[in-house]
């Protein structure tokens, strides 16, 4: 009985797990795209948890590249250091207040995703925020 306990508890967690990489794909490749017009958006990044998520992406317009001068954006994931001078993406709030070259930024707080944009550092790469995420780029920093 303990045993069938624990492999649906175990079963449950890992269903859990899917289901946030689900939407955390979801929500990364409606930021990528809402910020670029080519047809295939070219990301670049060492983590092996970003490439998961980006692989479970629905549109085949997100690819992730091993060469970062051919990338259009670089994800960083938590304490990862900048390799080249492209876009970032990053997963922290701290991370995206002290990188400049941190155009967006998505989290979790509380059980609910946060994003937000920064306008000038947007305007630095000559970018734009187009569609239904435009509300969440701000002015500030």
């Amino acid at each position: 009985m303990k045993t069938v306990i624990l492999l649906l508890i175990m079963f449950l967690f890992n269903n859990l797990l899917a289901s946030d990489i689900k939407w955390e794909s979801l929500i990364l490749e409606k930021m990528l795209t809402s910020m670029s017009s080519k047809n295939k958006v070219l990301i670049y990044t060492k983590s092996p948890k970003m490439k998961k998520i980006v692989e479970r992406l629905i549109n085949t317009k997100v690819r992730v590249t091993n060469n970062c001068k051919r990338a259009d954006f670089a994800l960083l994931a938590e304490d990862e250091k900048k390799t080249c001078d492209k876009p970032e993406i990053v997963f922290n709030y701290r991370g995206y207040m002290h990188d400049e070259d941190a155009v967006g930024v998505f989290f979790w707080q509380k059980g609910r995703p946060t994003i937000r944009f920064s306008l000038k550092r947007l305007a630095h790469f000559n970018l734009q925020v187009r569609g239904e995420l435009s509300k969440f780029v701000s002015s500030n920093k």
